[in-house]
């Protein structure tokens, strides 16, 4: 038992179970990735808004990670809770080069 404990605590800690990945066709990114955790609750049903912090309030690419620890905490209670990892960059401002204001 303390064998089976030992192989699998390493696998609860691993970095990345599953990871969606959304990026606009154009990258410009400005700084690093910022983090936010969230968790759903009754089958999604319950859930605190998760607002980006970014000055320009302009996104350029969003990751949700989901470990395995997360994964299994989704599994063993049947979808009544689901924590998982967003991970997001903001955008900078687009250039005012190429614009015809008319």
């Amino acid at each position: 038992m303390i064998r089976l404990v030992k192989c699998t605590l390493p696998l609860l800690l691993l970095p990345s179970c599953a990871v969606h990945r959304l990026t606009v066709a154009h990258p410009n990114p400005t700084g690093g990735p910022l983090v936010a955790n969230s968790s759903a609750f009754g089958w999604g049903a319950v859930q605190r808004r998760t607002v980006a912090k970014c000055d320009t309030d302009l996104i350029d690419e969003v990751r949700v990670h989901q470990n395995l620890a997360q994964a299994l905490a989704s599994l063993l209670t049947l979808g009544a809770w689901m924590p998982t990892k967003i991970e997001y960059r903001c955008a900078k401002v687009p250039s005012g080069t190429g614009d015809t204001d008319r």
